[in-house]
């Protein structure tokens, strides 16, 4: 069961997620969100990032698809996605951090362009830029002091992982994750 926060947090996701825009996502989007991310942050396609990223990808593609595609005609409708990543992050969080969880790590590995193990507010802004999130300047360093748990200026990688799950599976109003994706 879902509420209207997280309906309109699973309609931004998926549209995210559909890179040709045809209403559905199949192994192409996938493909597509991991070339385009890749891009936007300047990472060459056969470094080991890229190639951690596209694998991650790939991975939770093939995981999921199978959960998600319930008529079996490899594609996910709006409507699959939503009743599929309810119940297996919201219903089912174990879920979330069996199959979730490393493909999300393996995407924010490539924003952490410095390899220090944590996100600079320059490498957060980036990455807003690389999702197409269409938030400010401001907005973003807004959300990344939200994001930022411990309040050291950077954000660890399971700040922002917690932030992504918040973004999948909650359903405050304000918690900082929903902005993940730009305004809801």
């Amino acid at each position: 069961m879902t509420n209207d926060l997280l309906d309109r947090k699973l309609d931004r996701a998926f549209a995210h997620l559909d890179v040709n825009e045809d209403q559905v996502i199949d192994e192409h989007d996938i493909i597509g969100l991991g070339s385009r991310l890749l891009s936007a942050l300047g990472e060459p396609a056969t470094s080991p990032k890229a190639t951690q990223v596209m694998g991650g990808l790939v991975d939770f593609w093939q995981e999921l698809f199978t959960e998600l595609d319930m008529d079996r005609d490899g594609k996910v409708t709006p409507a699959e996605y939503k009743q599929g990543m309810t119940r297996l992050f919201q219903d089912d969080r174990a879920t979330y951090e069996k199959s979730f969880r490393p493909m999300a790590h393996a995407m924010l590995l490539v924003v952490d362009k410095d390899d220090d193990g944590r996100i600079s507010p320059e490498e957060f802004q980036k990455a807003q830029t690389a999702f197409d999130t269409k938030l400010s300047r401001e907005d973003a360093e807004a959300l990344f002091a939200r994001i930022d748990a411990d309040h050291d200026g950077f954000l660890s990688v399971d700040e922002l992982l917690g932030a992504v799950r918040e973004y999948y599976t909650g359903t405050e109003e304000d918690a900082p994750g929903n902005l993940l994706f730009g305004e809801l």
